[in-house]
């Protein structure tokens, strides 16, 4: 009898997933669930069900040859939407789901639905606690104020951050950018798992302030958390795109329709999702001059983007990741020894925000290749990297103690 009732059941599996959207996402479950619920407003027999990882699980479970049904991908990480293209693990999309905000690279396969901007989140109270001004940009994180009271996420667990830091990188210059980085690293108070659980410690008071796109802060929606755009904040579209193992195409399709039409806009900027729509909001809007602001800042380099993501996420987890309680305190030292002697050491400054990666290389095609596709040469150049860490932290610990 129960033999019989599993091959009923097997029998009719098909029918059942036939009706049911399957949608991979990085965005919290928060967001796509009200998405979701608008979505069903209008097909109120098509289910859909979510899977909510990290675009590095996401990545590997996508991938695999046995996967279960999966129709569509959403994140604003274009490496994952890359990487599913180049193994050729997206559906091509008609050209009217195409908009100028996709990079050239996914064009074919992936739209964008909405846009966010980057900028800091921060708790009022604490800030008030601890009596700092509120930030305004890169430098206000790296005033010693701030320390052991940042968030950030890695760039290998949060594409969202990985954009930002790479934002920093282009804008600054390489060299520039990761000293930015550096001395902001060493007020970190840990290295959050999500990006939006920057937004979820701040809001529980694990933090003052940290890196966030804007939806994560507007979704608080509450007078004791304040968020600032960076400057020069680029638009960071959120993506979609049709996974090749779906078995509802037609429906995966309609979703995306729905998302881009008029009614799917504002679904998007809604307080649950608060992002930017994809068409300039009127001149009355609270957010017209953001978003126009947004859309008139110069796009990121999507081929450096993309090319070095594998060296800026390992070269993060090695400089900050892996040694950050080492390198928190080795900026404390500096900050004690500055305030006993009441001069800035800039020679050391600089010696703990430099890279064992030149700026040649991080634009290098063929280091860049090899970084990402051989291991054993990957591996070489992280032993590299951990050395020279250590030596200048070593450096830098015995000139302090000669500091008078």
């Amino acid at each position: 009898m129960k033999f019989l009732l599993f091959i009923l059941l097997y029998s009719i599996s098909p029918l059942l997933l036939a009706n049911e959207i399957v949608i991979a996402t990085t965005f919290s479950p928060e967001t796509t669930e009200h998405m979701v619920k608008q979505w069903q407003n209008n097909f109120p027999n098509q289910k859909v069900r979510l899977i909510n990882r990290t675009s590095s699980s996401l990545k590997r479970l996508l991938v695999q040859p046995n996967i279960e049904k999966v129709d569509l991908v959403l994140s604003s990480s274009p490496f994952l939407f890359q990487d599913l293209q180049e193994k050729g693990l997206l559906l091509e999309l008609p050209k009217t789901y195409q908009n100028a905000l996709v990079p050239s690279q996914l064009k074919s396969t992936t739209t964008a639905v909405a846009f966010s901007g980057y900028g800091i989140l921060f708790n009022r109270n604490l800030l008030k606690q601890r009596h700092l001004a509120e930030p305004r940009d890169w430098n206000s994180l790296t005033d010693p104020a701030y320390f052991n009271s940042l968030l950030i996420s890695s760039p290998s667990r949060s594409g969202s951050n990985h954009i930002m830091l790479e934002m920093l990188l282009q804008q600054k210059g390489w060299v520039a950018g990761w000293q930015k980085i550096l001395t902001l690293s060493g007020n970190l108070s840990l290295i959050s798992s999500r990006s939006f659980n920057v937004a979820e410690k701040i809001k529980l008071g694990l933090a003052t302030a940290g890196i966030s796109i804007d939806s994560y802060a507007n979704n608080l929606n509450n007078q004791d958390f304040g968020f600032v755009y960076f400057p020069h904040s680029i638009a960071s579209p959120a993506f979609i795109a049709v996974h090749k193992n779906n078995q509802a195409s037609k429906p995966a399709l309609e979703f995306i329709k729905f998302l881009l039409s008029p009614e799917g806009q504002e679904v998007v900027t809604s307080p649950n999702m608060a992002k930017f729509p994809l068409k300039p909001l009127e001149p009355n809007s609270r957010q017209y001059e953001q978003q126009k602001k947004l859309l008139a800042q110069e796009p990121i380099d999507y081929d450096i983007l993309l090319l070095r993501q594998y060296l800026v996420e390992k070269l993060f987890d090695n400089a900050v990741t892996f040694r950050l309680n080492q390198l928190k305190d080795v900026w404390a030292l500096i900050y004690q020894q500055e305030q006993k002697t009441e001069r800035k050491l800039t020679a050391l400054r600089h010696q703990l925000t430099l890279v064992p990666v030149s700026e040649q290389q991080a634009v290098d095609p063929v280091y860049l290749k090899k970084i990402k596709n051989d291991r054993y040469f990957l591996l070489e150049q992280e032993k590299l990297w951990t050395d020279f860490f250590q030596q200048q932290i070593n450096s830098i610990l015995v000139q302090l103690e000669e500091i008078k």
